[in-house]
């Protein structure tokens, strides 16, 4: 545990006992807290929700005490305040990234402008894998720390993994090394990108205390989301965060009303931390990109870096500037751009000159991937099986359900419905029509790929189901709807990437 962290639990020490010795509480205690939020006397105090937080780590609150308090506040709530100190105390459960440590190889390290993004998860989402690489092209920082694939939304590190040799298991002291230490052997700079499994002694509470919420129905409370959210973000000690929160049928939340609050709730507990905090709401009511799967978006997203032509295409359109938005507005959080438009322009420009590639070409080296998988994509070997998915009908194709989509993947192969189900990084869909063009019957839609032969016939079906037509062309809504700060909500400017 750091000098830092040291301290400011010395610190809370130091609260505890002056607001027992001036309230006549000598002793605090676990029925004492449970009752406090059960019958909603007052709010909390960060010491309390501090000690609370420490005693449960060390085992002197037990399960049973945690759950009660956790359907207490599921009942009752948390106010800004007492939620940002929730989160402050569950990093404080464990290890932190101490930047520190890297002076000996990189005399600024702590001054270093670090900036993270994270996205409440969909379908297709690769974005990280783009994200990550252009932006530390403009030499920021981007400390990634990412998580596998649940259900019916993929995971960044499973389809990472899917680069042979690349590792993802790292201490927070050879993480912070890795992303300031030369990219390569014939760089003097720093690789700024990598992006890996978060430590299993980072935020150890947040680990225990959402087991218990996954059964006992208070996954969805907003104070609890946002603190397991956000407490494993500012354990990597970013200066600046981005956030994609999605809505949509590929999204744990289906409206946008959802979305706006939980994305208010976790730039205001950001800034509380000390960290400058945005968020966009984004759609994901079809999949992102024209791939699903884990090495199937990998490839996608090579292509986008590698090749002019892909990241100008139709079919990755959405993908392209969802990532440019966030890129856009990292940069402006970084110092490195003047406003959004500048940003989004100076990210694009940094994605079609190939400056993007050769930092994730850096980024996976450095990673311990096979470079030459990523150089030559076409000779990873496919799935044993594949079939066409085609039109049965002539027409316009409006959506492509995200959710059955992300279903169908599990049932392939290329997800997992339980945590310790092997997966089959050769798996996956991959479209060859987005919404908004114009089909005609037997046309190709996708190509379905899987080791399970057995599973073809209802996946092909499935994903045709999951395809809505129309006789007539309809306009698509907006993929990104709002910008939201802690100055308030505004309606998402679509002309920012107008060239």
């Amino acid at each position: 545990m750091s000098d830092i962290q040291n301290l400011r639990k010395s610190q809370r020490k130091s609260q505890w006992i002056a607001r027992q010795a001036t309230s006549g509480v000598y002793h605090l205690t676990p029925q004492h807290i449970i009752a406090k939020k059960r019958y909603n006397l007052e709010p909390h105090t960060p010491a309390e929700i501090a000690w609370f937080i420490d005693q449960f780590t060390q085992g002197h609150v037990k399960d049973y005490q945690m759950t009660a308090w956790l359907m207490a506040i599921c009942l009752n709530g948390m106010n800004d305040v007492e939620t940002a100190a929730l989160c402050d105390a569950m990093v404080d459960s464990g290890e932190v990234m101490d930047w520190s440590c890297c002076t000996s190889i990189c005399k600024d390290a702590n001054s270093l402008h670090k900036v993270d993004k994270h996205s409440t998860g969909g379908v297709g989402d690769k974005v990280s894998i783009i994200l990550a690489p252009l932006v530390a092209s403009f030499d920021l920082v981007v400390p990634m720390m990412a998580g596998r694939g649940l259900g019916h939304t993929g995971g960044t590190i499973d389809k990472l993994e899917s680069i042979p040799g690349y590792r993802t298991q790292y201490s927070s002291d050879e993480f912070a090394k890795l992303l300031l230490s030369s990219s390569n052997a014939n760089d003097s700079g720093r690789l700024n990108a990598a992006i890996v499994s978060p430590s299993k002694a980072m935020v150890p509470a947040d680990k225990r205390m959402y087991a218990l919420r996954d059964v006992t129905s208070t996954v969805s409370c907003l104070p609890l989301q946002i603190s397991s959210i956000m407490s494993k973000k500012i354990a990597e000690r970013p200066d600046s965060l981005v956030l994609d929160v999605k809505f949509g049928l590929g999204s744990f939340n289906k409206n946008v009303e959802e979305s706006l609050e939980l994305a208010t709730g976790m730039i205001e507990t950001g800034e509380l931390c000390g960290i400058s905090t945005t968020a966009f709401v984004t759609r994901m009511d079809s999949p992102l990109g024209y791939a699903v799967g884990n090495w199937v978006e990998v490839k996608e997203c090579i292509e986008i870096m590698s090749s002019r032509a892909a990241a100008l295409s139709e079919l990755s359109s959405d993908l392209v500037n969802v990532t440019l938005a966030l890129a856009g507005q990292m940069l402006v959080q970084g110092g490195k751009a003047n406003n959004l438009k500048d940003g989004v322009v100076k990210a694009k420009e940094n994605l079609l000159n190939g400056k993007a590639w050769s930092k994730f070409r850096d980024m996976v080296f450095a990673q311990g991937g096979d470079v030459d998988t990523i150089d030559f994509p076409e000779r990873y070997a496919q799935a044993k099986f594949s079939e066409e998915v085609k039109s049965s009908q002539t027409g316009y194709l409006v959506s492509i359900d995200a959710l059955e989509v992300g279903l169908v993947g599990v049932k392939i192969g290329a997800g997992r419905q339980a945590v310790d189900d092997l997966i089959d990084e050769t798996a996956g869909i991959v479209f060859c029509k987005r919404p908004g063009v114009h089909v005609v019957e037997g046309d190709v839609l996708a190509t379905v790929y899987t080791e399970r032969c057995d599973q073809l016939p209802n996946a092909v079906q499935s994903i045709l189901d999951s395809c809505t037509f129309s006789d007539e062309a309809v306009e698509l809504p907006p993929l990104i709807t709002n910008f939201v700060t802690n100055e308030g909500v505004e309606n998402f400017d679509q002309s920012i990437f107008e060239d």
